[in-house]
């Protein structure tokens, strides 16, 4: 009995020594958050600079605490024995405190969390400052681990050491309460937030490292809370949709070279007839047919931009007026892989500045060649093509009939357009494809990067299975569509929604899109303008 009482008093003696280390190491996280304050943009408004604090209480404070509850209090019940206690609470902070510093300083310098690929391109920024930087810099965060570990070690032997006259104090319990109460409120704040689309807020999301703050999207859509707002928000984001201010892109591109050594072939048709499919398929067997059904666009230029641009159509105007070249381009010129266009650029009304060659040596080529025919010598150049390993992809930009001038013009069936690609090219299965997935799809064999084809692009990568599942939002000029499995929803310029069955065509005036469904697909197109910013 007195050995169980023993066990139980270290134990507890364990834990409340474990609880204080936390405390302090809480301390330390929140001076290390600063970092991340003091880098961000000032908040708009008042409300929005009062949660970046509670963010900033509440969200360092957990993760200190959620390493203690997850890595060291199971040993406090399994190891009840001092010094291999501190021992790998040493280690745990000291981990831990490191990694948040180098996020951190990583965060100041580009804007972006630590992630696989963000490191490697950091290695490459280092060595491009000077030769062995890289070495360096490792280095430099090798000592700071030293230091880290010598200081959480004094800390750990202090605590326990004084942990009688900490026990004594009252305002651990105080503070505790504080940092929970943040954490609470700053979670049911970004619920309101997300809610109405309150942007001083939810654009602090990817403020802080490892942040994933609660959303409306299933709580308010369940007991219809705050319905008025979020319908008035809607209304408000339709409207800002008419008119984009270009954001693109919104930072700097952070990206990773893949090890692809194939050159890429995208041969784009104005449309393909029956006849010219029948063709393809005789004279190219080594081709497939995507059996994802591809939407096309309305016209052969808004299918041109969002072919190459990756963006929807939408960004079109503002796009073209400020010559603006894809974002993607830049970033795979730097890998040593050349975006080359060819062809037909009249008939495709392919820009003058998208049009100028690049001159200098690439290993890699992905070429973009816009024809209005389909005639022997094109064969011959894809026969050749596959025969030397080329990845190459056949595709057309507008549907082989006319539309009608109802909103069933934009029905799957109608927009639907052709597809073929080679076999060295492995696409996932998904609900649907876009005109603008093509091109980031192709652009991930070459780069991967640390916010995927987002930084770039609003289409998908379709080698990721179940990228493209329904409901799916995309634009045709200034009309927004949602595409589900048995209807679809066009949203007109002026908000008017409109819904028809798939299969029939046949008006649904009682059936509209789920709100979170509308609003997800409105801000995720909106992605690139300056509206999402403010």
């Amino acid at each position: 009995m007195r050995q169980r009482k023993q066990r139980r008093d270290k134990i507890a003696r364990l834990i409340s020594w474990g609880h204080w280390f936390t405390f302090f190491n809480i301390l330390l996280a929140l001076a290390i958050g600063t970092l991340y304050i003091e880098a961000a943009e000032t908040p708009a408004t008042v409300l929005g600079g009062i949660y970046m604090v509670i963010s900033w209480l509440g969200h360092f404070a957990f993760l200190p605490f959620i390493a203690f509850i997850i890595l060291v209090f199971p040993f406090c019940l399994l190891i009840p024995f001092s010094r291999i206690l501190k021992g790998i609470a040493t280690l745990v902070a000291s981990f831990g405190l490191i990694a948040l510093v180098a996020d951190a300083l990583f965060f100041r310098q580009y804007g972006y969390h630590l992630n696989t690929y963000s490191l490697s391109q950091l290695a490459v920024d280092a060595e491009a400052a000077f030769a062995g930087a890289s070495f360096v810099l490792l280095l430099g965060m090798l000592l700071i681990f030293v230091i880290l570990l010598v200081f959480e070690l004094a800390l750990a032997n202090i605590a326990w050491k004084r942990l009688d006259r900490l026990r004594e104090k009252h305002w651990g319990a105080a503070f505790s309460a504080v940092f929970v109460m943040c954490f609470l409120a700053s979670h049911s704040i970004h619920i309101w937030a997300d809610a109405v689309f309150y942007t001083p807020i939810t654009k602090q999301d990817d403020l802080f490292p490892l942040s994933y703050p609660t959303t409306a999207r299933t709580l308010m859509s369940k007991h219809g809370w705050l319905a008025e707002e979020r319908l008035e928000a809607t209304d408000r984001l339709l409207k800002e949709t008419s008119s984009i201010e270009l954001n693109y892109p919104p930072r700097n591109l952070m990206c990773a070279r893949q090890p692809q050594t194939n050159n890429t072939l995208v041969v784009v048709f104005n449309h393909l007839t029956a006849a010219q499919q029948q063709q393809i398929a005789s004279a190219l067997p080594a081709l497939t047919a995507l059996p994802t059904p591809l939407v096309g666009q309305i016209s052969t230029q808004g299918g041109m931009f969002e072919l190459l641009y990756g963006l929807a159509d939408i960004y079109a105007q503002p796009v073209l007026q400020q010559q603006v070249r894809p974002a993607y381009w830049q970033q795979l010129s730097d890998y040593q892989v050349r975006v080359r266009l060819r062809g037909d650029f009249a008939a495709f009304a392919v820009p003058e500045f998208l049009q100028q060659a690049q001159t200098k040596a690439f290993r890699d080529s992905i070429e973009v060649q816009f024809s209005t025919s389909l005639d022997t010598a094109l064969i011959e150049q894809v026969q050749t093509e596959l025969a030397a390993g080329t990845q190459v992809v056949i595709t057309a930009l507008t549907p082989n009939h006319a539309l009608s001038s109802g909103p069933e013009a934009y029905a799957l069936s109608e927009v639907q357009v052709p597809f073929y690609h080679s076999e060295n090219l492995d696409f996932a299965t998904q609900d649907v494809a876009l005109l603008t997935d093509i091109m980031p799809t192709l652009s991930s064999h070459y780069m991967v990067c640390s916010d995927g084809v987002r930084s770039f692009a609003t289409g998908k990568n379709l080698f990721e299975a179940h990228e493209r599942s329904f409901p799916v939002m995309t634009s045709f000029n200034r009309d927004l569509v949602v595409y589900d499995r048995a209807s679809t929803t066009v949203i007109e310029v002026n908000g008017q929604l409109r819904t028809f069955d798939n299969g029939t065509f046949a008006e649904l005036p009682s059936v509209s899109p789920a709100t979170p469904v509308l609003v997800d697909g409105i801000r995720h197109l909106q992605r690139f303008s300056q509206q999402n910013e403010q």
